[in-house]
């Protein structure tokens, strides 16, 4: 056992010799040869995330949508936290717009805990197949609008704007007052078409018809494309047009209208605002003569801007449904500007004959 320990001390003491007794580090060497190339990568297989560079790449398209919706009225207008309840979350939530167009009804959708405005994932099916057929839309196709003309269905078949009416339409009014009928009863101050009647103006097939001047059938501004020629149309940095989809935007203080949409048939910039001008102020002002006179029926409340309850005569509450539907399309007669015009002038003829001449005319 002794002579064993010797002999491994012997090796020790002769290794830490060796140690001390070692020189410094020599120069670097030369660079070896390179070694094969590897093979090539996965280019991204459609359908896998491999294929993320389709949309995630060096393009600056993704970066204007989205900062271009930021300041969109579908991003900050609010209307995921106080419309957050049944019968409003198909149109005013993310959720709601999917779970609705998932069921094809309204009629079962839940009410979510933490509603979310309506965002890139609500019209495009995003990051399902991690390919450019992400830009999908989530409801493509024709839509039959929730309400009939004349008993027969409304259809709007134009391009991708068929996503935007799913929820730009008029809703359903019922019971619904019927010309020349038995006084209808208002029980809620809210009846109307809504917020955004705007397809049943642009195809000039809105329910609520009187008679008196016939209603123009054609509108030059029911395009193949319908929505997207104006709201999409090249836009004006983030606040019009694209992917923010407004029309009217702050310039140095003054309100303006995007009007890349409307040159490609109006050439002459200096004749189209006249147009625009002299349209709006018609508009305008039949839309404020029709309402002194259902101030004047005591059918409309001015300082909430909803009707008052209670029972009116049929006709008179047909002129309000009117008068609520030219108001919340908010384009001053831009969607269809002949209907729009005889739709208030009948409108405004019919509360005469009820008794309610236009005040101070």
């Amino acid at each position: 056992m002794k002579k064993s320990l010797k002999i491994i001390s012997m090796f020790f003491v002769a290794g830490m010799v060796m140690a001390s007794c070692e020189g410094p580090m020599g120069p670097a060497g030369a660079d070896g040869a390179k070694g094969d190339k590897g093979d090539k990568g996965d280019p991204g297989t459609p359908g896998t995330t491999l294929a993320c560079a389709e949309c995630h790449n060096n393009d600056d398209e993704l970066v204007a949508f989205s900062a271009q919706w930021s300041e969109s009225q579908h991003a900050t207008g609010g209307n995921a936290a106080y419309a957050n309840r049944t019968g409003c979350v198909q149109c005013h939530t993310h959720q709601g717009f999917l779970e609705y167009v998932a069921e094809g009804s309204a009629a079962d959708i839940s009410v979510p805990v933490n509603p979310m405005q309506i965002n890139c994932y609500t019209c495009h099916k995003i990051h399902q197949t991690y390919t450019a057929a992400d830009l999908a839309l989530t409801k493509p196709g024709q839509q039959t609008l929730d309400v009939k003309y004349n008993g027969a269905d409304v259809i709007w078949n134009k391009g991708n704007s068929n996503q935007c009416v799913a929820c730009h339409q008029e809703r359903v009014v019922s019971p619904a007052p019927v010309y020349d009928g038995p006084d209808f009863a208002i029980t809620s101050a809210r009846i109307g078409p809504h917020h955004a009647p705007m397809a049943n103006l642009v195809l000039g097939k809105h329910p609520f018809e009187l008679p008196g001047t016939a209603h123009p059938t054609a509108n030059p501004h029911s395009t193949a494309s319908g929505c997207l020629t104006c709201h999409m149309s090249t836009p004006y940095g983030y606040q019009a047009g694209g992917h923010n989809m407004g029309v009217w935007y702050d310039s140095h203080g003054t309100e303006t209208m995007l009007m890349t949409g409307c040159t490609t048939c109006h050439t002459n910039s200096t004749t189209l605002a006249t147009l625009l001008t002299a349209l709006r102020a018609d508009v305008e002002g039949k839309l404020a003569d029709l309402e002194a006179q259902l101030i004047a029926a005591d059918i409309y409340n001015p300082a909430t801007g909803l009707a008052k309850t209670g029972t009116y005569k049929a006709n008179v509450t047909l002129a309000y449904l009117n008068y609520n539907t030219v108001k919340e399309d908010r384009s001053k007669g831009i969607h269809n500007p002949g209907y729009i015009k005889v739709l208030l002038d009948n409108s405004i003829a019919e509360m005469v004959e009820a008794g309610f001449p236009v005040p101070g005319k």
